[in-house]
Protein backbone atom coordinates (compact mmCIF):
# COMPACT_ATOMS: atom_id res chain seq x y z
CA UNK A 1 0.00 0.00 0.00
CA UNK A 2 1.72 3.31 -1.28
CA UNK A 3 -1.03 5.54 0.37
CA UNK A 4 -2.15 5.83 3.86
CA UNK A 5 -6.10 5.69 3.99
CA UNK A 6 -6.88 8.89 6.73
CA UNK A 7 -10.52 10.56 7.29
CA UNK A 8 -10.02 14.73 7.05
CA UNK A 9 -12.04 17.16 9.14
CA UNK A 10 -13.57 20.00 7.25
CA UNK A 11 -14.81 22.12 10.48
CA UNK A 12 -11.78 24.75 9.80
CA UNK A 13 -11.65 26.40 6.18
CA UNK A 14 -13.13 25.21 4.18
CA UNK A 15 -11.79 22.73 0.92
CA UNK A 16 -10.67 24.48 -1.96
CA UNK A 17 -11.20 23.20 -5.64
CA UNK A 18 -9.84 24.91 -8.82
CA UNK A 19 -11.06 25.22 -11.85
CA UNK A 20 -15.00 26.02 -13.09
CA UNK A 21 -15.93 23.17 -15.53
CA UNK A 22 -17.83 19.83 -15.18
CA UNK A 23 -14.59 17.94 -13.46
CA UNK A 24 -14.14 20.66 -11.33
CA UNK A 25 -17.83 20.25 -10.42
CA UNK A 26 -17.61 16.54 -9.78
CA UNK A 27 -15.14 16.71 -7.34
CA UNK A 28 -17.47 19.45 -5.52
CA UNK A 29 -20.36 17.66 -5.47
CA UNK A 30 -18.04 14.61 -3.62
CA UNK A 31 -16.56 17.01 -0.92
CA UNK A 32 -20.22 18.31 -0.17
CA UNK A 33 -20.64 15.00 0.87
CA UNK A 34 -19.11 15.95 4.24
CA UNK A 35 -18.13 19.51 3.85
CA UNK A 36 -21.00 22.24 4.46
CA UNK A 37 -19.42 25.04 1.64
CA UNK A 38 -16.85 24.35 -0.86
CA UNK A 39 -14.49 27.51 -1.93
CA UNK A 40 -14.48 27.45 -5.65
CA UNK A 41 -11.39 29.61 -7.62
CA UNK A 42 -12.53 29.67 -11.49
CA UNK A 43 -12.39 31.98 -14.12
CA UNK A 44 -16.46 31.37 -14.84
CA UNK A 45 -18.17 28.79 -12.91
CA UNK A 46 -20.10 26.19 -15.06
CA UNK A 47 -24.01 25.24 -15.11
CA UNK A 48 -23.84 22.84 -12.00
CA UNK A 49 -21.03 25.25 -10.09
CA UNK A 50 -23.27 27.94 -10.96
CA UNK A 51 -26.61 26.32 -9.62
CA UNK A 52 -24.38 24.78 -6.36
CA UNK A 53 -22.85 28.91 -5.88
CA UNK A 54 -26.87 30.26 -5.51
CA UNK A 55 -27.36 27.50 -3.13
CA UNK A 56 -24.84 28.74 -0.92
CA UNK A 57 -22.95 25.65 -1.11
CA UNK A 58 -20.21 27.04 -3.16
CA UNK A 59 -18.39 30.08 -2.26
CA UNK A 60 -16.65 31.89 -5.54
CA UNK A 61 -13.33 32.99 -4.53
CA UNK A 62 -10.60 34.69 -7.17
CA UNK A 63 -8.96 32.51 -9.80
CA UNK A 64 -5.64 31.69 -9.90
CA UNK A 65 -5.01 31.19 -5.99
CA UNK A 66 -1.78 31.77 -4.36
CA UNK A 67 -0.25 30.93 -1.13
CA UNK A 68 -2.53 33.23 0.88
CA UNK A 69 -5.43 31.23 -0.80
CA UNK A 70 -4.23 28.06 -0.38
CA UNK A 71 -2.23 28.04 3.35
CA UNK A 72 -4.50 26.58 5.79
CA UNK A 73 -6.87 24.49 3.34
CA UNK A 74 -7.55 20.75 4.41
CA UNK A 75 -6.97 19.98 1.16
CA UNK A 76 -7.24 21.76 -2.22
CA UNK A 77 -8.38 19.75 -5.80
CA UNK A 78 -6.51 21.74 -9.01
CA UNK A 79 -9.10 20.36 -11.66
CA UNK A 80 -8.55 23.59 -14.09
CA UNK A 81 -8.20 20.62 -16.79
CA UNK A 82 -5.35 23.36 -17.97
CA UNK A 83 -1.58 21.30 -16.93
CA UNK A 84 0.33 24.16 -16.10
CA UNK A 85 -2.57 26.21 -14.02
CA UNK A 86 -2.91 22.40 -11.98
CA UNK A 87 1.00 22.07 -12.00
CA UNK A 88 1.45 25.37 -10.07
CA UNK A 89 -1.21 24.84 -7.97
CA UNK A 90 -0.31 21.04 -7.10
CA UNK A 91 3.62 22.91 -6.37
CA UNK A 92 2.41 25.82 -4.00
CA UNK A 93 0.36 23.32 -2.17
CA UNK A 94 2.85 20.93 -1.65
CA UNK A 95 5.29 23.56 -0.51
CA UNK A 96 3.05 24.82 2.15
CA UNK A 97 2.12 20.68 3.12
CA UNK A 98 -1.22 20.98 2.15
CA UNK A 99 -2.80 17.72 0.73
CA UNK A 100 -3.21 18.37 -2.98
CA UNK A 101 -5.53 15.92 -5.76
CA UNK A 102 -4.87 16.42 -9.51
CA UNK A 103 -7.30 14.01 -11.38
CA UNK A 104 -5.33 11.78 -13.48
CA UNK A 105 -2.09 13.36 -12.68
CA UNK A 106 -0.40 11.20 -10.11
CA UNK A 107 2.80 12.77 -9.98
CA UNK A 108 1.15 16.18 -9.13
CA UNK A 109 -1.19 14.52 -5.84
CA UNK A 110 -0.30 13.70 -2.41
CA UNK A 111 -3.59 11.89 -1.81
CA UNK A 112 -6.02 10.29 -3.89
CA UNK A 113 -9.78 10.62 -3.79
CA UNK A 114 -11.39 6.91 -2.36
CA UNK A 115 -14.83 5.42 -4.22
CA UNK A 116 -16.61 6.14 -1.10
CA UNK A 117 -20.11 4.25 0.44
CA UNK A 118 -21.87 6.92 2.26
CA UNK A 119 -23.96 5.35 5.36
CA UNK A 120 -23.74 8.58 6.92
CA UNK A 121 -21.82 8.81 9.83
CA UNK A 122 -20.47 5.18 9.04
CA UNK A 123 -18.35 5.91 5.84
CA UNK A 124 -15.94 3.66 3.73
CA UNK A 125 -13.22 4.59 1.67
CA UNK A 126 -12.42 2.31 -0.49
CA UNK A 127 -8.52 3.05 -2.43
CA UNK A 128 -6.62 1.08 -4.93
CA UNK A 129 -3.64 3.94 -5.25
CA UNK A 130 -5.11 4.80 -8.16
CA UNK A 131 -3.60 1.36 -9.76
CA UNK A 132 -7.29 0.18 -10.34
CA UNK A 133 -9.73 3.21 -10.25
CA UNK A 134 -12.67 0.34 -11.94
CA UNK A 135 -11.78 -1.96 -9.48
CA UNK A 136 -12.79 0.69 -6.52
CA UNK A 137 -16.23 1.56 -8.39
CA UNK A 138 -16.70 -2.80 -8.39
CA UNK A 139 -16.15 -2.95 -4.67
CA UNK A 140 -17.82 -0.18 -4.08
CA UNK A 141 -21.03 -1.24 -5.56
CA UNK A 142 -20.92 -4.71 -3.75
CA UNK A 143 -20.39 -3.17 -0.71
CA UNK A 144 -23.25 -0.57 -1.20
CA UNK A 145 -25.60 -3.73 -1.36
CA UNK A 146 -24.09 -5.44 1.86
CA UNK A 147 -24.21 -2.35 4.22
CA UNK A 148 -27.44 -2.04 6.09
CA UNK A 149 -29.13 1.64 5.38
CA UNK A 150 -29.93 2.13 8.65
CA UNK A 151 -26.46 1.90 9.78
CA UNK A 152 -26.12 5.88 10.05
CA UNK A 153 -29.06 5.78 12.51
CA UNK A 154 -27.40 3.08 14.87
CA UNK A 155 -24.05 5.18 14.53
CA UNK A 156 -25.73 8.16 16.00
CA UNK A 157 -27.60 6.51 18.61
CA UNK A 158 -24.20 4.94 19.82
CA UNK A 159 -22.33 8.24 19.73
CA UNK A 160 -25.57 9.58 22.08
CA UNK A 161 -24.69 6.76 24.61
CA UNK A 162 -21.24 7.10 24.42
CA UNK A 163 -20.97 9.61 27.65
CA UNK A 164 -22.98 7.69 29.79
CA UNK A 165 -20.93 4.41 29.11
CA UNK A 166 -17.97 6.54 29.52
CA UNK A 167 -19.44 7.34 33.28
CA UNK A 168 -20.44 4.04 33.81
CA UNK A 169 -17.44 1.71 32.43
CA UNK A 170 -13.91 2.39 32.66
CA UNK A 171 -11.70 2.71 29.35
CA UNK A 172 -10.19 -0.37 27.39
CA UNK A 173 -11.49 -4.20 27.24
CA UNK A 174 -14.67 -3.49 29.59
CA UNK A 175 -16.36 -1.06 27.58
CA UNK A 176 -15.01 -1.98 24.31
CA UNK A 177 -17.01 -5.50 25.35
CA UNK A 178 -19.52 -3.74 26.04
CA UNK A 179 -19.99 -1.80 22.45
CA UNK A 180 -19.14 -5.59 20.92
CA UNK A 181 -22.03 -7.11 22.54
CA UNK A 182 -24.55 -4.03 21.37
CA UNK A 183 -23.49 -4.24 18.27
CA UNK A 184 -23.53 -7.80 17.78
CA UNK A 185 -27.11 -8.33 19.85
CA UNK A 186 -30.91 -7.15 19.87
CA UNK A 187 -29.92 -3.87 20.32
CA UNK A 188 -28.28 -3.22 16.94
CA UNK A 189 -30.99 -5.30 15.43
CA UNK A 190 -33.74 -3.30 16.80
CA UNK A 191 -32.33 0.03 15.59
CA UNK A 192 -31.51 -1.71 12.27
CA UNK A 193 -35.28 -2.89 11.49
CA UNK A 194 -36.37 1.26 12.46
CA UNK A 195 -37.49 0.53 16.41
CA UNK A 196 -35.70 2.98 17.66
CA UNK A 197 -37.53 2.82 21.52
CA UNK A 198 -36.92 -0.76 22.20
CA UNK A 199 -33.14 0.18 20.34
CA UNK A 200 -32.52 2.48 23.67
CA UNK A 201 -33.96 0.99 26.02
CA UNK A 202 -31.93 -2.26 25.40
CA UNK A 203 -28.76 -0.51 25.22
CA UNK A 204 -29.83 1.33 28.85
CA UNK A 205 -30.69 -2.23 30.39
CA UNK A 206 -27.10 -3.33 28.70
CA UNK A 207 -25.11 -0.22 30.46
CA UNK A 208 -27.16 -1.25 33.91
CA UNK A 209 -26.02 -4.56 33.84
CA UNK A 210 -22.44 -4.05 32.48
CA UNK A 211 -21.76 -1.81 35.68
CA UNK A 212 -23.73 -3.71 37.99
CA UNK A 213 -21.39 -7.29 37.01
CA UNK A 214 -18.03 -5.28 38.39
CA UNK A 215 -15.97 -5.30 35.29
CA UNK A 216 -15.71 -7.15 32.09
CA UNK A 217 -16.26 -11.28 32.31
CA UNK A 218 -13.50 -12.96 30.22
CA UNK A 219 -13.54 -15.80 27.92
CA UNK A 220 -11.24 -18.10 25.98
CA UNK A 221 -12.12 -19.24 22.05
CA UNK A 222 -10.02 -22.08 21.24
CA UNK A 223 -10.09 -21.48 17.17
CA UNK A 224 -9.41 -23.18 14.25
CA UNK A 225 -7.14 -21.70 11.80
CA UNK A 226 -7.17 -24.11 9.19
CA UNK A 227 -4.44 -26.08 7.33
CA UNK A 228 -2.89 -21.90 5.93
CA UNK A 229 -4.67 -20.38 3.51
CA UNK A 230 -6.53 -17.56 5.18
CA UNK A 231 -9.78 -18.13 2.77
CA UNK A 232 -10.23 -21.12 4.73
CA UNK A 233 -10.77 -19.68 7.53
CA UNK A 234 -14.55 -19.48 8.89
CA UNK A 235 -16.42 -16.75 9.66
CA UNK A 236 -16.83 -17.11 12.82
CA UNK A 237 -12.86 -17.59 13.16
CA UNK A 238 -12.81 -14.26 11.44
CA UNK A 239 -15.05 -12.81 13.84
CA UNK A 240 -13.52 -13.73 16.95
CA UNK A 241 -9.92 -12.76 15.73
CA UNK A 242 -11.37 -9.23 15.56
CA UNK A 243 -12.69 -9.19 18.79
CA UNK A 244 -9.79 -10.77 20.42
CA UNK A 245 -7.14 -9.17 23.23
CA UNK A 246 -5.10 -11.26 23.03
CA UNK A 247 -3.95 -14.21 20.40
CA UNK A 248 -1.50 -17.22 21.34
CA UNK A 249 -1.24 -18.88 18.41
CA UNK A 250 0.51 -22.05 16.95
CA UNK A 251 4.23 -22.14 14.86
CA UNK A 252 1.54 -23.27 11.46
CA UNK A 253 -0.56 -20.42 11.90
CA UNK A 254 0.84 -18.56 8.45
CA UNK A 255 0.81 -14.47 8.46
CA UNK A 256 -1.95 -14.13 6.19
CA UNK A 257 -4.06 -15.88 8.78
CA UNK A 258 -2.92 -13.17 11.52
CA UNK A 259 -3.53 -10.34 9.56
CA UNK A 260 -7.37 -11.04 10.29
CA UNK A 261 -6.56 -10.05 14.07
CA UNK A 262 -7.70 -6.80 15.66
CA UNK A 263 -4.87 -4.55 14.79
CA UNK A 264 -4.68 -4.21 18.89
CA UNK A 265 -4.75 -7.10 19.90
CA UNK A 266 -1.66 -8.82 21.53
CA UNK A 267 -0.18 -11.27 19.28
CA UNK A 268 1.96 -14.57 21.38
CA UNK A 269 3.81 -16.79 19.49
CA UNK A 270 3.57 -20.63 21.39
CA UNK A 271 4.51 -22.62 18.79
CA UNK A 272 5.61 -26.43 19.19
CA UNK A 273 7.41 -28.41 16.68
CA UNK A 274 8.29 -32.05 17.02
CA UNK A 275 11.56 -32.09 19.32
CA UNK A 276 11.42 -28.20 20.52
CA UNK A 277 8.63 -27.46 22.53
CA UNK A 278 8.85 -23.49 22.81
CA UNK A 279 6.40 -23.36 25.50
CA UNK A 280 5.08 -26.09 27.61
CA UNK A 281 1.69 -26.87 27.21
CA UNK A 282 0.88 -26.35 31.28
CA UNK A 283 2.28 -22.63 30.66
CA UNK A 284 0.12 -22.35 28.13
CA UNK A 285 -2.75 -23.25 29.78
CA UNK A 286 -1.52 -20.69 32.54
CA UNK A 287 -1.64 -17.87 30.41
CA UNK A 288 -4.92 -18.48 29.07
CA UNK A 289 -6.74 -18.82 32.57
CA UNK A 290 -4.47 -15.77 33.56
CA UNK A 291 -5.80 -13.54 30.55
CA UNK A 292 -9.61 -14.61 30.52
CA UNK A 293 -9.31 -13.92 34.66
CA UNK A 294 -8.16 -10.56 33.80
CA UNK A 295 -11.48 -10.06 31.89
CA UNK A 296 -9.31 -9.96 28.47
CA UNK A 297 -11.39 -12.18 25.49
CA UNK A 298 -9.10 -14.61 24.63
CA UNK A 299 -8.24 -16.56 21.23
CA UNK A 300 -6.47 -19.66 21.27
CA UNK A 301 -5.49 -19.63 17.54
CA UNK A 302 -4.74 -23.53 16.68
CA UNK A 303 -3.07 -24.87 13.62
CA UNK A 304 -5.79 -27.05 11.26
CA UNK A 305 -8.85 -27.99 14.20
CA UNK A 306 -8.42 -27.49 17.56
CA UNK A 307 -9.68 -31.14 18.35
CA UNK A 308 -7.85 -32.83 15.71
CA UNK A 309 -4.12 -33.51 17.45
CA UNK A 310 -4.21 -29.88 18.50
CA UNK A 311 -4.14 -30.71 22.56
CA UNK A 312 -7.56 -28.48 22.15
CA UNK A 313 -9.13 -30.78 24.82
CA UNK A 314 -5.98 -30.76 27.50
CA UNK A 315 -6.66 -26.71 27.07
CA UNK A 316 -10.43 -27.15 27.67
CA UNK A 317 -10.27 -29.61 30.90
CA UNK A 318 -7.79 -26.76 31.99
CA UNK A 319 -10.22 -23.93 31.05
CA UNK A 320 -13.49 -25.68 32.90
CA UNK A 321 -11.53 -26.29 35.49
CA UNK A 322 -11.40 -22.95 36.32
CA UNK A 323 -14.75 -22.09 35.38
CA UNK A 324 -13.62 -19.91 32.54
CA UNK A 325 -16.29 -19.60 29.29
CA UNK A 326 -15.33 -21.36 26.56
CA UNK A 327 -16.25 -21.30 22.81
CA UNK A 328 -15.34 -23.86 20.23
CA UNK A 329 -14.87 -22.57 17.07
CA UNK A 330 -13.75 -25.30 14.61
CA UNK A 331 -11.35 -25.18 11.35
CA UNK A 332 -10.20 -27.13 8.50
CA UNK A 333 -8.18 -29.90 9.21
CA UNK A 334 -4.89 -30.62 7.39
CA UNK A 335 -6.11 -34.10 5.62
CA UNK A 336 -9.40 -32.53 4.66
CA UNK A 337 -7.56 -29.88 2.91
CA UNK A 338 -4.68 -32.10 1.24
CA UNK A 339 -7.71 -33.94 -0.56
CA UNK A 340 -9.29 -30.89 -1.32
CA UNK A 341 -5.91 -29.63 -2.77
CA UNK A 342 -5.91 -32.85 -4.87
CA UNK A 343 -9.39 -33.22 -5.49
CA UNK A 344 -9.87 -36.72 -4.46
CA UNK A 345 -12.01 -37.80 -2.21
CA UNK A 346 -11.51 -39.29 1.14
CA UNK A 347 -14.21 -41.58 0.87
CA UNK A 348 -15.52 -43.38 -2.54
CA UNK A 349 -18.59 -45.59 -2.47
CA UNK A 350 -16.23 -47.89 -5.16
CA UNK A 351 -13.10 -47.87 -2.95
CA UNK A 352 -13.31 -46.67 0.19
CA UNK A 353 -15.98 -46.44 3.08
CA UNK A 354 -14.56 -44.87 6.00
CA UNK A 355 -11.46 -42.48 6.93
CA UNK A 356 -9.17 -43.26 10.03
CA UNK A 357 -7.45 -40.08 11.48
CA UNK A 358 -3.95 -41.25 13.34
CA UNK A 359 -0.93 -39.24 14.69
CA UNK A 360 2.83 -40.57 13.36
CA UNK A 361 3.99 -40.05 16.90
CA UNK A 362 2.81 -40.57 20.18
CA UNK A 363 3.21 -38.45 23.46
CA UNK A 364 7.31 -37.77 24.03
CA UNK A 365 7.87 -38.02 20.36
CA UNK A 366 8.15 -41.54 20.30
CA UNK A 367 7.32 -43.81 17.08
CA UNK A 368 3.61 -44.79 16.70
CA UNK A 369 2.97 -48.19 17.99
CA UNK A 370 -1.07 -48.46 16.46
CA UNK A 371 -1.68 -50.85 19.76
CA UNK A 372 -4.78 -49.08 19.68
CA UNK A 373 -5.99 -49.97 15.95
CA UNK A 374 -7.06 -53.20 14.85
CA UNK A 375 -4.39 -52.67 11.44
CA UNK A 376 -5.10 -56.04 10.11
CA UNK A 377 -9.19 -55.16 9.94
CA UNK A 378 -8.31 -51.74 8.19
CA UNK A 379 -5.58 -53.62 6.00
CA UNK A 380 -8.74 -55.65 4.43
CA UNK A 381 -9.74 -52.54 2.29
CA UNK A 382 -12.38 -50.04 1.67
CA UNK A 383 -10.44 -47.96 4.53
CA UNK A 384 -8.75 -44.32 3.84
CA UNK A 385 -5.75 -43.78 6.71
CA UNK A 386 -4.80 -39.99 7.53
CA UNK A 387 -1.47 -39.75 8.62
CA UNK A 388 -0.74 -36.53 10.94
CA UNK A 389 3.02 -35.21 11.53
CA UNK A 390 4.42 -38.23 9.71
CA UNK A 391 7.50 -37.19 7.97
CA UNK A 392 9.99 -38.49 10.52
CA UNK A 393 8.42 -41.87 10.85
CA UNK A 394 6.64 -42.67 7.38
CA UNK A 395 9.01 -45.58 6.64
CA UNK A 396 7.76 -47.16 9.91
CA UNK A 397 4.56 -46.73 9.86
CA UNK A 398 4.75 -48.17 5.97
CA UNK A 399 6.44 -51.28 7.58
CA UNK A 400 4.15 -51.34 9.91
CA UNK A 401 1.02 -51.05 7.90
CA UNK A 402 3.16 -54.10 5.11
CA UNK A 403 3.29 -56.19 8.37
CA UNK A 404 -0.50 -56.21 9.38
CA UNK A 405 -1.42 -57.17 5.36
CA UNK A 406 -2.12 -53.82 3.99
CA UNK A 407 -0.82 -54.85 -0.11
CA UNK A 408 2.99 -53.48 -0.71
CA UNK A 409 1.03 -51.38 -3.93
CA UNK A 410 -1.24 -49.56 -2.05
CA UNK A 411 -0.94 -45.88 -3.20
CA UNK A 412 0.57 -43.32 -1.27
CA UNK A 413 0.10 -39.57 -1.21
CA UNK A 414 1.95 -37.14 0.97
CA UNK A 415 1.16 -33.78 1.17
CA UNK A 416 4.00 -30.51 2.23
CA UNK A 417 1.83 -27.51 3.74
CA UNK A 418 -1.71 -28.38 2.63
CA UNK A 419 -3.59 -25.17 0.98
CA UNK A 420 -0.45 -22.77 0.72
CA UNK A 421 1.36 -21.43 -1.99
CA UNK A 422 4.34 -23.66 -1.62
CA UNK A 423 2.56 -26.27 -1.64
CA UNK A 424 4.25 -29.97 -2.47
CA UNK A 425 2.46 -33.38 -3.23
CA UNK A 426 4.34 -36.81 -3.38
CA UNK A 427 2.76 -39.69 -4.47
CA UNK A 428 4.34 -43.46 -3.91
CA UNK A 429 3.84 -46.90 -2.56
CA UNK A 430 3.79 -48.18 0.55
CA UNK A 431 6.54 -51.12 -0.20
CA UNK A 432 8.70 -47.83 -1.71
CA UNK A 433 7.81 -45.89 1.41
CA UNK A 434 8.85 -48.58 3.87
CA UNK A 435 12.20 -49.83 1.76
CA UNK A 436 12.96 -46.24 1.11
CA UNK A 437 12.64 -43.73 4.19
CA UNK A 438 14.22 -40.46 2.58
CA UNK A 439 12.22 -41.11 -0.35
CA UNK A 440 9.63 -38.21 0.49
CA UNK A 441 12.22 -35.52 0.71
CA UNK A 442 9.27 -33.29 2.56
CA UNK A 443 9.20 -31.13 5.72
CA UNK A 444 6.65 -30.74 8.31
CA UNK A 445 3.74 -29.68 8.14
CA UNK A 446 2.68 -32.89 6.03
CA UNK A 447 -0.21 -35.17 5.95
CA UNK A 448 0.11 -38.70 4.51
CA UNK A 449 -2.65 -40.20 2.90
CA UNK A 450 -2.59 -44.35 2.70
CA UNK A 451 -5.26 -45.96 1.04
CA UNK A 452 -7.12 -46.47 -2.95
CA UNK A 453 -8.23 -43.50 -2.64
CA UNK A 454 -4.54 -41.76 -3.49
CA UNK A 455 -4.56 -43.58 -7.04
CA UNK A 456 -7.36 -41.50 -8.14
CA UNK A 457 -6.96 -38.82 -10.60
CA UNK A 458 -5.53 -35.86 -8.74
CA UNK A 459 -5.32 -32.71 -9.64
CA UNK A 460 -2.15 -30.46 -10.11
CA UNK A 461 1.48 -31.32 -10.05
CA UNK A 462 2.35 -35.03 -8.18
CA UNK A 463 6.19 -36.06 -8.17
CA UNK A 464 5.68 -39.88 -8.35
CA UNK A 465 8.73 -41.89 -6.64
CA UNK A 466 9.81 -44.88 -8.34
CA UNK A 467 10.43 -48.01 -6.94
CA UNK A 468 14.11 -49.00 -6.74
CA UNK A 469 14.52 -52.34 -8.51
CA UNK A 470 15.30 -53.78 -4.99
CA UNK A 471 12.11 -53.34 -3.70
CA UNK A 472 10.07 -53.93 -7.23
CA UNK A 473 11.75 -57.65 -7.56
CA UNK A 474 10.68 -58.14 -3.90
CA UNK A 475 7.09 -57.47 -4.47
CA UNK A 476 6.99 -58.42 -7.83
Amino acid sequence: MRTFPVFISFDGKPPLVVGGGELAAVKTRLLLKRAEIVDVAANALGAELAKLAEQGQVNCVPPAPGIDQLRGRPLVIAATEDDEEDSRVSAIARALGVPVNVPDRLELCTFALPAIVDRGEVTVAIGTSAAAPVLAQRLRAWLEQELHPRLDALAKLAGEFREHVAEKLPAGPSRRHFWETVFDGAAADAMLKGDEPKARALIGEAIEQASASGGPQGRVLLVGAGPGDPELLTLKAVRALKAADVVFYDRLVGDGVLDCARREAELIPVGKAKGAHSVPQSEINAALIERAKAGQIVVRLKGGDPFVFGRGGEELDALRAENIAIEIVPGVTAGVAAAASLQIPLTHRDVSHTVTFVSGHEAGGKEPSFAHLDLTALASGNNTLIVYMGVTTGAVIAQRLLEAGFRPGLPVIAVENASRDDERRVATTIATLAAQPKSLGLKSPAVLIFGEVAGLPASGIVEDILASEEVARAYA
